[in-house]
């Protein structure tokens, strides 16, 4: 069994990032164009708060896949990233498809907003990457309004470095991809090893934010699990296919 070890991993990850943010930024308008895009919009605002405006905070929003199509809905929405470079392609991304969002760097851990600021709090692969995800929740809940809710998709990226049978289904996807041709990157083992040293990645989940949200504050925590034939294409699910991303729908 690995050990977590209590390290900050804030530069690592940026730099991770940023060798990311253009080949992301192609996946994520590949998305913002695909005929996925309304079933993403269908399970946000499905269950979302029904006001007819909504003030959304987006964190983490990469190269803003969430934040251009929610405000292209209508949406008043405010997107941070811990990513300069990520937020560059998230700007010029929401000036291409012409949404108006208001972007914001993030350089700590605290959200610079204040309580009870958004009617929802999104987030998208974002969770399992928190080195204190029981202290960045409570922030979350904190700048959420009375009555609004958190939504955020995830999945069990990396606790096949933690368990014996999600690795063997890892390393038979991971095959079934080269041999499919599917996305790979090539310092992938520099995530991995920046998860090691991330406390989520050795906890299973949704069972964990099930458990665990309720007693940091939340008033009502559930979730959706195996979304993935659902919000991918047929690539994207031969990808992820020993990843299943989930949606977790809690309420203040």
């Amino acid at each position: 069994m690995k050990k977590h070890v209590e390290i900050d991993y804030t530069e690592d990850m940026v730099g991770y990032w940023k060798d990311r943010s253009v080949s992301y930024s192609q996946q994520n308008r590949a998305q913002i164009e695909g005929f996925k895009r309304e079933v993403w919009e269908e399970l946000i605002l499905s269950n979302a708060p029904q006001k007819e405006t909504l003030r959304i905070l987006d964190i983490g929003t990469g190269p803003g896949f969430f934040a251009i199509i929610l405000a292209q809905k209508g949406h008043q929405v405010t997107a941070v990233d811990i990513s300069a470079d990520m937020l560059e392609k998230a700007k010029e991304n929401a000036q291409y498809y012409g949404a108006e969002v208001e972007f914001a760097l993030l350089d700590a851990q605290n959200l610079p907003f204040a309580d009870g600021t958004f009617d929802l709090v999104i987030s998208r692969d974002v969770t399992w990457t928190l080195q204190e995800p029981e202290e960045m929740l409570q922030e979350w809940n904190r700048v959420t309004k009375p009555d609004g809710r958190v939504l955020y998709f995830d999945a069990n990226w990396y606790y096949y470095l933690y368990n014996e049978d999600f690795l063997r289904t890892h390393e038979e996807n991971m095959r079934i991809c080269e041999k499919e041709g599917g996305f790979s990157y090539g310092k992938a083992n520099v995530m991995e090893e920046i998860a090691m040293g991330l406390p989520m990645s050795s906890r299973l989940r949704p069972a964990w934010d099930l458990q665990t949200l309720p007693e940091l504050g939340f008033r009502k925590v559930t979730a959706l699990e195996n979304l993935n034939p659902l919000i991918y294409t047929e690539q994207e699910c031969m990808q992820y296919r020993s990843k299943p991303e989930f949606l977790v729908i809690a309420e203040k």
